[in-house]
């Protein structure tokens, strides 16, 4: 398994949500689990054509929510 380093703003960030987070230690934790649930996404063709660059904070938290991983 190779083994990534991520921006601290990103880090911080991740470390943050991995908190409020049920299943995830840290950042690391959590990055990895993006990372393997993106690649997976893109194997299957999931992710559509053209995708917003970036997403708002309360959108994937909402999202999060829904699929069971944060607890408000």
């Amino acid at each position: 398994m190779s083994t990534i380093q991520l921006p601290t703003d990103l880090s911080d960030r991740y470390e943050l949500l991995a908190d409020r987070l049920d299943g995830f230690d840290d950042a690391d934790e959590l990055a990895a689990y993006v990372l393997e649930s993106t690649a997976a996404e893109i194997e299957r063709g999931d992710v559509a054509d053209g995708g917003a660059d970036s997403a708002d904070d309360d959108v994937v938290e909402d999202r999060l929510e829904q699929l069971g991983y944060l607890e408000k």
